[in-house]
């Protein structure tokens, strides 16, 4: 099998007389048959890496190599630091992993970009990069969601499946239900308590506008999927497309904590206060939730002081009740299928078996709609019934690779806004209004379709050349 490593290329003369020893070294002592095309736009258009890595990756597939690399010239792999360029036979495959610049971590969550191993297959079947991101962002992320399109990505479920699952839809206008206090609840979320929630929530963009980095009138908000009025606790989703979960002490100081979902996904999520320790831990899924990559807020999270007492106020499902009735955000718009409280701390065992096993110990708010225990009123509901499963957070294959990342001018998000300014957040709305919204056929924009004209082909080594190309 024979790589073709395909770069991207302009302006980083000291870069490329770093990669391609360096890279090529690498590549011979892993026993890889390879041959490094280097696609330079050169002429005056704003620079376009998914056009030149798709034209890089024409030409190599055009001589014959197997499978392609697609690699930024700026990661150098560490030696010993296991990044395997072999061929990708399970789907492409993500091996820059562990960056130098980002503490040997991932950039971020989703994180698709630096070294990317494809077949001939899977160029097929994902039509490679979009030739519309110019200048700098959203290009890798683009990929990344035509191979999750492509059932190229590594999903994963919670486990079971849910199976003739009664739940509650709610309009997002003036759907909600209430729980009645009773004396049972009085004081349950000032001491030791779990708080769990099975839903599925979708944005109201006709509300209020995804929350995006490049726009110039971005408004934060969250919409109430459980709510005690005044301060409002309880968990949330919002137009930054996190789940979160907000509490207060005694001294009025605000608790936050969040982690990253996309809507319209089923969602399991678990809220656990331990007063002992003045900690809560927030769960997705089973899993505690941690800041690996942007995904989430750290947990757990220290609390000063004790928790807020509400005294004998109701707990609302899908409305916050102190928003005035013309508020924007006063109503969740989606589904819920089960709704728990505890009067105790539930262990990171007994929170990863919720699905299987529930604690009835100390159990108050016990609501899972195929045979609701708790009393409960609902307004402007609709009842439905289906089977079901919970997905776990995309990611892309991946294989651990150290990568040293080479000195260059940071293009990327400097003081909560992008470093190339409107080119950058015309990009985001593309990828985040557009693509992810599947309003683009990607089928038509990629590998297939880009365009160039070739100016001259130079021969750095044997196992290197520089096309050189206009846009």
């Amino acid at each position: 099998m024979k790589l073709g490593v395909c770069v991207p290329y302009r302006n980083r003369e000291e870069h490329l007389h770093t990669f391609v020893p360096r890279v090529g070294k690498y590549l011979k002592n892993q026993g890889i048959d390879f041959q490094m095309y280097f696609c330079h736009q050169d002429d005056d258009k704003l620079f376009n890496r998914g056009a030149t890595k798709n034209i890089a990756a024409e030409w190599a597939l055009k001589e014959g190599c197997d499978y392609v690399v697609w690699h930024d010239i700026d990661m150098i792999p560490v030696e010993g630091g296991g990044a395997d360029y072999s061929f990708p036979e399970n789907g492409p495959r993500h091996i820059a992993t562990q960056i130098s610049q980002m503490d040997w971590q991932l950039k971020y969550h989703e994180y698709f970009g630096g070294a990317v191993l494809f077949s001939k297959e899977d160029l097929e079947k994902t039509n490679g990069y979009s030739n519309e991101y110019w200048d700098w962002g959203m290009e890798d992320d683009d990929l990344f969601w035509r191979c999750h399109r492509e059932g190229l990505t590594n999903d994963s479920y919670m486990p079971g499946i849910h199976k003739q699952q009664t739940f509650k839809r709610f309009n997002g206008d003036n759907s909600f239900i209430k729980i009645p206090f009773t004396k049972e609840l009085r004081g349950l979320n000032s001491r030791s308590h779990t708080i769990s929630m099975l839903v599925k929530v979708q944005q109201q963009p006709e509300k209020n506008p995804i929350f995006l980095i490049g726009s110039k009138e971005r408004r934060y908000v969250e919409y109430p999927l459980l709510r005690i009025k005044g301060y409002d606790y309880g968990f949330s989703f919002n137009n930054s497309r996190a789940l979160s979960l907000q509490y207060w002490n005694i001294f009025n100081n605000h608790n936050y904590m969040w982690v990253k979902r996309y809507d319209n996904q089923w969602s399991w999520l678990t809220a656990v206060f331990d007063a002992s320790t003045n900690e809560s831990h927030f769960y997705l899924n089973g899993s505690e939730i941690d800041t690996k990559g942007g995904f989430g807020s750290p947990s757990p999270h220290k609390w000063n002081g004790r928790l807020k007492n509400y005294g004998a106020e109701d707990w609302y499902i899908g409305t916050t009740p102190s928003e005035p009735d013309n508020s924007t955000i006063k109503y969740f718009k989606g589904d819920v299928a089960k709704v728990y409280a505890w009067k105790q701390a539930l262990s990171p065992e007994e929170v990863s078996n919720l699905h299987e096993e529930l604690p009835s110990n100390e159990l108050f708010i016990d609501i899972d709609f195929n045979n609701p225990v708790t009393n409960f009123n609902e307004y402007n509901t609709e009842t439905l019934t289906e089977d079901f499963k919970i997905p776990n957070s995309i990611l892309p294959h991946r294989v651990e690779g150290k990568f040293e990342c080479l000195p260059h001018i940071d293009e990327g998000i400097i003081d909560g806004k992008f470093a190339k300014g409107e080119t950058t957040a015309k990009n985001e709305r593309r990828y985040v209004l557009k693509m992810q919204q599947d309003q683009i056929n990607y089928k038509q924009d990629g590998l297939k379709q880009v365009k160039y004209k070739l100016k001259s082909v130079d021969k750095l080594t044997p196992w290197a050349k520089m096309i050189n190309i206009e846009l």
